[in-house]
């Protein structure tokens, strides 16, 4: 039997003993193995975590009498000295003791000097943070420029109180929280080595309560060694700090899966009776729904569980997800109404009056089948369950009675090229409102006098939601049916070209509507709009980019995207090939448009009366740049 504490007893002696913070020994220890050092290290992190601990063992490591490895021996009168804490060239410093501008002073006088019986001079410097501004002011030559045999290790929890020339000047490294499991993992190996019985779940309360620290959790653990007698105890650890018993908020769960009020009534005539910490109850009420929910989902809690898994795993299986997860968000917006409620007491009971009488809703779930090339997936109409149906006769004025014309057994059209699937009312909404758009854009047309041979302005393609295109070659689509079938096909090379160009209206006119279609952005959008078609086959969509700006547009990359897209929304092929004639790209369109808009915008503003008469009145002009369309 020892009369040291665990937490100095089981300290790490070196970097394979310590838990966690794998980043930190895995960068020291490559630096010790090659020799490059730093002359100054900064270890940040919560309490508990291990900086001094890491600090010690680099001092070992650097001093070892074997020589700076990342393995000291632990054997040498250097090793011995540094866990005996009595190394003369180790010099740790409690920055938060001395504070003053002297006591920094008065320690760098000694740098200057040589290390009496190590390797190096190794300053340790603690709770650096609390130095004040003169005393960081300095350290900071000394820091940036020490002698070759003095290394600075500093540690502190609140590394953005230290001055940026401080923190530039070292190299830092950010040591984590521990994690539950971690921590209940090394105390099961200390318990062990000590063999003292203990149980799984008081450990677990116990690696709860250190809130990722490892010193924390080792006071903790010699605590609860004291109050159970030489055992650590499930009950006596939960007596210790003073927690909630969690048989409580098991008979709560355990009410909400029967749907029991009095079970419910039961357990909050028990809570006022006691005087639990509400508060207290509620957390474990939300760390309850959460085990319950990794178990719904992921079929296992964890080893952090403070709950008996038998019983966690017969409320999963009881209580449906979409109730846990409604219960889950009841428990947590409870936090805010206790503090708004009259008691407290009042607020937590409300919570579980609302789980109670709260239920999700119960929803029969209609199977999907894919028909829709790139994995879009369309509904299909089926038979509801007699239930559902009679759920749903109340609500008439939501449900349409079914057409033969919307018969939900659809008949695609047999053609000789590729199937075609039956569009859902979405699509042929947007292709009912594409077509008006484009009907619309004509009329205009034919109603304007055109004075020139640039094509009418057309609508935006990011006003398009959908195309309607009919392809070429005698390749006839029934327009109920515009989607097509994705189709086996190789992967294209990079272009080649032949073809002429066919520049007419209606083929930019499709072109446009079909980019819109296929969803394009970046590089691809761009290769597009600089392009014309061609030709459209069912097996291959024919471009020829304009040759002016071939060599900017035509990459690798942009090919490749927009090849993508093609065969994802086309179930096609791409070929690029070099068309004769002007092009008349999409990109020359939109500009036209621009120019035309300009155009009626300025004699807009010529025609004006007002405009004019305040010309004649007061001597003005018009400055043209200022005139901007709409």
């Amino acid at each position: 039997m020892s009369d040291t504490v665990l937490a100095r007893k089981w300290r790490p002696k070196n970097f394979s003993e310590l838990v966690g913070q794998t980043h930190v020994m895995q960068a020291l220890s490559n630096a010790l193995d090659q020799q490059r050092l730093h002359h100054a290290y900064l270890f940040t992190g919560t309490r508990g975590v291990g900086k001094t601990t890491i600090a010690r063992i680099f001092a070992k490591a650097l001093n070892c009498e074997q020589g700076i490895t990342a393995k000291p021996c632990g054997h040498c009168s250097v090793c011995r000295s540094v866990d005996e804490g009595r190394f003369v060239d180790l010099i740790e410093v409690d920055a938060a003791s001395k504070t003053k501008v002297e006591d920094t002073r008065e320690l760098l006088e000694n740098v200057q000097y040589a290390p009496v019986q190590g390797r190096y001079k190794v300053y340790l410097i603690d709770e650096v943070h609390m130095l004040s501004k003169s005393s960081f002011n300095a350290l900071l030559k000394t820091l940036e420029e020490p002698p070759a045999h003095v290394k600075f290790l500093l540690a502190t929890t609140d590394p953005h109180k230290l001055p940026m020339t401080v923190l530039s000047r070292c190299l830092q490294f950010n040591l984590m929280r521990l994690t539950q499991t971690q921590l209940q993992q090394h105390l099961r190996f200390i318990l062990t080595q000590e063999a003292i019985a203990f149980e799984d779940a008081a450990l677990a309360m116990i690696a709860k309560s250190a809130d990722g620290s490892a010193r924390d959790a080792l006071s903790i653990l010699d605590q609860a060694i004291a109050y159970g007698a030489g055992e650590v105890q499930h009950a006596a650890v939960q007596a210790m700090l003073g927690l909630v018993d969690q048989q409580f908020s098991l008979a709560i769960l355990q009410a909400l899966a029967e749907d029991s009020a009095d079970g419910i009534k039961q357990v909050v005539k028990q809570l006022a009776a006691m005087g639990v910490d509400y508060i207290a109850l509620n957390a474990q009420l939300i760390e309850s729904f959460h085990y319950l929910s990794l178990l719904q989902v992921l079929g296992d809690a964890g080893e952090t569980s403070i709950l008996e898994t038998q019983r966690l795993q017969r409320l999963a299986e009881q209580m449906p997800p979409e109730r846990v997860q409604m219960c889950y968000q009841i428990a947590l917006l409870a936090k805010q109404d206790m503090a708004l409620a009259p008691d407290i007491r009042i607020g937590f009971e409300m919570a579980l009056l609302r789980m109670l009488a709260f239920q999700t809703a119960e929803t029969d779930v209609v199977p999907l089948k894919t028909t829709r090339p790139g994995g879009f997936s369309t509904p299909t109409i089926s038979e509801s369950p007699a239930p559902a149906a009679s759920m749903l006769a109340d609500v008439k004025p939501a449900v349409s009675k079914v057409t033969p014309a919307q018969s939900p057994l659809v008949h695609p059209t047999t053609v000789s090229e590729p199937s075609v699937s039956q569009p859902d009312d979405a699509i042929l909404a947007l292709r009912k409102q594409i077509e008006q758009t484009i009907r619309g854009d004509a009329a205009s047309t034919d109603m304007a006098s055109a004075a020139t041979k640039i094509p009418a302005p057309l609508p935006p393609t990011s006003s398009i939601p959908m195309p309607s295109i009919a392809p070429e070659d005698g390749f006839k689509v029934p327009p109920e049916s515009p989607i097509i079938e994705p189709m086996a096909v190789e992967s294209s090379p990079m272009p080649h070209y032949e073809g002429q160009a066919d520049d007419t209206e209606n083929s930019i006119a499709g072109w446009i509507q079909l980019i819109a279609a296929l969803q394009l952005d970046g590089m691809a959008a761009e290769l597009a709009r600089q392009s014309i078609l061609v030709r459209q086959t069912p097996q291959v969509l024919t471009l020829s980019v304009d040759p002016e700006q071939a060599e900017a547009a035509l990459t690798e990359l942009a090919f490749q995207r927009l090849e993508e897209q093609v065969k994802a929304q086309l179930g096609c092929r791409l070929k690029f090939v070099q068309a004769q004639g002007v092009h008349w790209t999409p990109a020359k369109q939109f500009l036209a448009n621009k120019e035309a808009q300009q155009a009626q915008a300025r004699n807009s503003i010529e025609q004006d009366t007002r405009v004019a008469a305040f010309k004649d009145i007061l001597n003005l002009n018009v400055i043209e740049s200022s005139v901007q369309a709409k």
